[in-house]
């Protein structure tokens, strides 16, 4: 079977009759920066969302403009406010989070960014990760886990493990894929387990790019809010939302179904003309009265969120998610 191109995930995708109407978050206090690529955090009795800040004329490329930080908001009703006594990680893109199981039961959270090495040219990505019991512990000045050359990690906590998909390039990944190793614990995770990880390589078309932005425990597989991808640096760049499963047993994973693209979203400008059709996604959140609500960054420049319908879960399989963790599927 013929692995599938971006652009015939994505034809596929608007001939659906369940496509979702976005909206457009607003993230207040941003100082007229630009504000995009979230990630969902809940705690006992509050929600934050983590969203990446930086000046419009931000590039990764020159760090004389390089400012991106990563700060915390917290739902107040409809809206997100600047979340009081929060840490500010600067120098940080991309944030990403999962909440881990110690032993005796406690909770705790991982939470990541992603960092620029400007030591070589052309600068390399470091993910960097954290851990303490809930987000105003953090500590940006303490990772306990840094990965170079690789961005869009993601954790799961299941019952007996943690599945961990990163973001790979060349050789079998090619422009990009995605890959998956277990451990035992979080505490087991190492640079050289993420990056020797097995690297699901025929997903999609050789000219798509691929990558996990949210893992979600369905039992026996795992489902993965991702994103399919096409173009480079210097031409024009589309990103769409996408869903898929893996089975961490048998090392197999089903092909993409894109679930959001940026016509579904209200119109705003992009950061660059370049990469004015992206949707990043971020997180999943679970709605009281069922289906889901995706949060997202548009065009590297405004954070977005729809309601979504069209999400190949099971029926039955979604439940609300408990006070400390993100989204729960089984």
């Amino acid at each position: 079977m013929t692995a599938p191109t971006y652009h015939a995930l994505v034809a596929a995708h608007l001939r659906r009759d369940d496509r979702p109407t976005g909206a457009l978050e607003r993230v207040p206090g941003a100082d007229g920066k630009l504000a995009y690529n979230p990630c969902l955090i809940a705690e006992p009795g509050h929600v934050y969302l983590a969203v990446r800040i930086e000046s419009p004329d931000s590039y990764w490329r020159d760090p004389a403009k390089w400012d991106p930080e990563v700060r915390f908001y917290e739902r107040t009703g409809a809206s997100w406010v600047p979340a009081a006594d929060t840490p500010v990680f600067t120098s940080a893109e991309d944030p990403f989070a999962a909440w881990m199981t110690e032993p005796d039961g406690r909770r705790r959270l991982v939470f990541g960014v992603v960092s620029l090495d400007y030591g070589p040219t052309p600068p390399v990505a470091v993910t960097r990760f954290y851990e303490a019991a809930d987000i105003r512990g953090l500590d940006p000045s303490r990772p306990f886990l840094q990965v170079r050359g690789m961005k869009d990690i993601r954790l799961l906590q299941r019952a007996r493990d943690v599945v961990v998909c990163g973001r790979p390039q060349g050789g079998a990944a090619g422009i990009g894929r995605v890959s998956l190793a277990v451990a035992g614990s979080w505490r087991d995770l190492t640079a050289g387990l993420i990056t020797g990880a097995h690297i699901f390589a025929d997903q999609v078309d050789i000219g798509t790019k691929l990558g996990a932005n949210e893992l979600h425990d369905l039992g026996d597989t795992v489902g993965v809010l991702g994103h399919v991808a096409v173009g480079t640096e210097g031409e024009t760049q589309r990103y769409a939302a996408a869903w898929w499963t893996i089975d961490p047993a048998a090392m197999t994973a089903t092909e993409p179904v894109v679930i959001a693209t940026r016509d579904d979203f209200p119109a705003a400008p992009g950061k660059f003309p370049a990469i004015a059709d992206v949707v990043f996604p971020g997180s999943l959140e679970a709605l009281p009265g069922g289906g889901l609500r995706l949060f997202c960054g548009l065009g590297d420049a405004v954070t977005g969120s729809a309601a979504l319908r069209n999400v190949p879960i099971p029926d039955g399989a979604l439940h609300r998610p408990l006070a400390e963790g993100s989204l729960r599927l089984r």
